[in-house]
């Protein structure tokens, strides 16, 4: 019918106007079709999984970790530089500052506590973390003498602290050699004898360097320091061997000895 004829006609007359239309959109139309969806990031923060939540707790313990090791830094001197295992340097002097009963020194901080009590009224004892022939030791002893000098002049006083050298042992015939006398087997050269005053009291120091026929690094270094405080005997004596005496602890034991301080 003509009414049919019509509307057919129209409704091809409308898709002939459109089909431009659509094809000329196509290229953006598509490149909407193929776009990604945008993630969901409220999902990801809000549930975490296990493996997350574990991740962060190690973390948090790490960060943790650091904090109590920045904070116990101080405390490593209680126990010597030497035994720092955190790597870093706390201590750019290189001493720790010690006080024990009545009197006060500077410790290398390369030395640590030892229990070692090689000599009678033995207060302290520190050995050097690399070699133990490198010491530290001070005795306090409770005496009826007012001061230093009422134990005689520093040479005679010397002689009554002979044993903190060492004494021989061996009673064989030997010859004269080695630079040892003949019947002995060990020497002891005083390199050195003088006295400080400090806040009143009298110092004694002693610089000595021993030999034994069976010994090495070529002998021992040994310092002394002596003072009466209080009806008090104070010694501090410090050895090193000769070879490492030359590669540093002439230096760092020396500044010991005349840090030595009674109250």
């Amino acid at each position: 019918t003509r009414v049919d004829t019509m509307a057919a006609m129209t409704s091809a007359a409308s898709a002939v106007v459109a089909r431009p239309a659509f094809v000329g959109k196509t290229g953006s139309f598509r490149a909407r079709a193929v776009a990604p969806a945008a993630p969901k990031r409220a999902s990801v923060v809000t549930f975490a999984g296990k493996a997350e939540e574990t991740s962060r707790r190690a973390a948090l313990s790490t960060f943790t970790a650091a904090g109590v090791a920045l904070a116990a830094k101080p405390s490593l001197a209680a126990y010597g530089e030497s035994a720092n295992i955190w790597g870093s340097n706390t201590n750019v002097s290189g001493f720790i500052p010690f006080a024990g009963d009545g009197y006060a020194c500077l410790i290398p901080a390369k030395y640590n506590p030892s229990r070692e009590r090689p000599f009678p009224h033995q207060d302290v004892y520190y050995e050097d973390n690399f070699d133990a022939v490198s010491n530290i030791s001070v005795l306090v002893e409770k005496v009826s003498k007012s001061k230093i000098e009422d134990f005689g002049s520093p040479e005679s006083y010397l002689e009554q602290i002979g044993y903190l050298l060492g004494q021989q042992v061996y009673a064989g015939e030997t010859r004269s050699e080695g630079g040892f006398a003949a019947n002995r087997v060990s020497t002891a050269a005083v390199l050195d004898v003088f006295t400080k005053s400090n806040k009143g009291k009298t110092y004694y120091y002693y610089e000595v360097l021993t030999r034994t026929a069976d010994g090495d690094e070529g002998g021992r270094h040994q310092l002394i320091a002596a003072t009466v405080s209080d009806n008090t005997l104070y010694t501090m004596k410090l050895q090193s061997g000769d070879k490492r005496w030359f590669k540093g602890q002439e230096r760092d034991l020396k500044q010991t000895w005349s840090s030595f301080t009674v109250a």
